[in-house]
């Protein structure tokens, strides 16, 4: 039995822009809607991706692989990835995961905690 808590994703799209945004726990279950979300947005043509993270309360080494994947997967495919309200513990924990040189966490950029906020 799963006892963590849902999260929820949101999409907000433009011609040439999309905002994921997302709420809840960021973990092994729900790692995969990450890669769907962001998956189908590159698929619709977009050229900047920009992941919202202030709603998020529990982000494991899943959840940072799902961001890297995707951060990854966009810049292979041309278009801009960003990740936006990273909260001071997460930006801890990204940082620690860039540093420890896994490959891809250097392509995403942290932009201001509060730009693009869905909270």
């Amino acid at each position: 039995m799963n006892s963590s808590e849902p999260l929820y994703v949101r999409v907000v799209a433009s011609t040439e822009s999309v905002l994921v945004g997302l709420a809840g726990e960021l973990d092994l279950d729900s790692a995969p809607l990450v890669d769907r979300a962001v998956g189908a947005c590159l698929r619709d043509g977009v050229r900047r991706v920009t992941v919202d993270l202030a709603a998020v309360t529990f982000c494991d080494s899943h959840g940072l692989m799902a961001l890297e994947r995707s951060g990854r997967i966009a810049a292979e495919s041309g278009v801009t990835f960003q990740l936006s309200g990273v909260h001071r513990r997460l930006r801890r924990i990204l940082s620690l995961y860039r540093e420890g040189g896994l490959p891809g966490m250097g392509g995403p950029s942290l932009v201001r905690p509060d730009a693009h906020s869905f909270r």
